[in-house]
């Protein structure tokens, strides 16, 4: 293996990624979403309803935990961007992270027993905050080089749409599964017994999935060959002279905050807005609550959404098919604002479009991060797709640290208390922030999203330039 001092072999151009690759890379994706739902969607009901933490104690909680792994974000960027394994610089942590990503998921929904949470929040809180911050970082650990890899696998500019594509399909696959055997192992096991069951089970598959993906994927040489990149943090200021990436990226940031009060809120609100109507519980089996059917809905056409996507891409473009998805997601997210109790069919019209958009979201905008790596490759002669993906990763994480934590601030300074039916000003402030928020941060990300402007023809003079075409 070349060291870095040497020269870099020229670059070849690969396309016709095998499938049985790209399954493999994909199969990694089934474990981070599948811990990611449940993490974005459930812990915090988990600690305020369950546990007995106040919802003030949990939105600090997750603010500490995110912003402390954000800054990380960085760090491990740039470790995997140098590494020179004979592994690769991704596979390694892919590998490494695999089974404590699992144990640490496990003891995050098994906390300890408090007979009087009222009396004990000081010592659950500091649980939380641990096994929180353990997993997030743990998490950084394979995902930062698992998304970078993603980068890394093909460089056409079609094909990488689909390497994301499949990538993301098994994305939603863990997200359909997040969204069932955890609703099914509550209602058969109770409540916080199911939850730690889910822990060990969830935390099982997903040391299995990123074990599958870091041994089925090999990496190109002759981008170990690549001189070293920057620090961590001047490789990010590096990143940023991209003017292309700049625009993308708060674009992207927009639509991250847009989404994440509604993945914080959506049982509160599936709960205590809309209820469970007497004819859900007569004939809807036990195990499976409004929430787990409103988010199968959304995940399953967030599913069925890819292939359209995909061929819309390919013919209008990867900025045009992206806004209109923004569109159609400023427009659901505005529609929350009717719901009321009982109102289940207007939702679950609500989310099946909604869920189609974020297919879109979770697809294509990725890919258009690839396309803008070899831009910088051209300038810069390096490959950074750690740093890339680091400050994509550090952008969703800050937007949702403080996004969540002001949901949860919020329910707490309006008389939120967990278990019991909420008054009349605590649901209609649910409801402003499910709704008015994202819509309003949706429609600025497609502001934002206009002024992108790299196209495919672009992306041919850079690869030409770089000896890719």
């Amino acid at each position: 293996m070349p060291s870095p001092a040497e020269p870099a072999p020229s670059p070849t151009r690969r396309t016709g990624l095998p499938l049985g690759t790209t399954l493999a890379y994909g199969a990694g994706n089934f474990a981070f979403a599948l811990l990611g739902l449940v993490v974005a969607v459930n812990l915090q009901f988990f600690y305020t309803d369950y546990v007995g933490l106040s919802a003030g104690l949990v939105a600090w909680s997750l603010l500490f935990a995110r912003v402390f792994d954000s800054f990380a974000d960085p760090v491990m960027a740039h470790v995997s961007d140098r590494t020179r394994a004979r592994l690769g610089r991704r596979r390694p942590y892919i590998l490494g992270a695999a089974l404590p990503l699992g144990v640490a998921f496990y003891y995050l929904f098994t906390p300890p027993l408090a007979e009087d949470p009222a009396a004990r929040q000081t010592p659950l809180l500091l649980y939380m905050v641990a096994l929180y911050t353990t997993t997030y970082v743990i998490w950084t650990v394979g995902a930062i080089p698992y998304y970078s890899l993603g980068a890394e696998l093909t460089d056409d500019y079609h094909e990488r749409t689909r390497v994301i594509a499949v990538r993301e399909a098994f994305s939603l696959a863990g997200l359909l599964v997040a969204t069932i055997l955890p609703a099914y192992l509550i209602d058969v096991y109770g409540g916080r017994a199911g939850y730690s069951f889910m822990g060990l089970i969830l935390g099982l598959g997903t040391a299995l999935a990123l074990l599958v993906s870091g041994l089925g994927v090999g990496e190109r040489a002759e981008f170990r060959a690549l001189p070293p990149t920057l620090g961590p943090y001047a490789g990010w200021l590096e990143t940023l002279r991209n003017p292309h990436f700049r625009r993308l990226l708060l674009a992207f940031t927009l639509s991250a905050i847009a989404g994440a009060v509604p993945a914080t809120l959506v049982i509160y609100v599936s709960v205590y807005v809309i209820g469970t109507p007497a004819w859900w519980a007569e004939s809807i089996p036990g195990w499976l609550p409004t929430w787990s059917y409103y988010l199968l809905v959304y995940f399953l056409s967030g599913v069925l959404s890819l292939p359209l996507w995909n061929a819309v891409a390919r013919r209008s473009g990867k900025r045009a098919t992206w806004g209109l998805a923004i569109a159609l997601a400023t427009g659901t997210s505005a529609a929350c604002a009717w719901l009321s109790e009982g109102s289940v069919a207007l939702f679950t019209v609500i989310l099946v479009v909604g869920g189609a958009s974020f297919g879109n979201f979770i697809a294509l905008p990725p890919s258009m991060v690839a396309d803008l790596i070899d831009w910088d490759e051209a300038r810069t002669g390096q490959r950074r797709e750690g740093s890339y993906f680091g400050l994509w990763s550090f952008a969703t994480k800050f937007g949702n640290a403080f996004t969540g934590f002001a949901a949860l601030q919020v329910l707490e300074h309006v008389g939120y208390l967990p278990g019991v039916p909420q008054t009349e000003t605590v649901k209609t402030w649910m409801l402003w922030m499910y709704s008015w928020f994202p819509a309003l941060f949706y429609l600025l990300s497609g502001v934002a999203l206009a002024r992108f402007d790299f196209t495919r023809r672009d992306l041919d003079d850079v690869q030409r330039e770089i000896g890719r075409l």
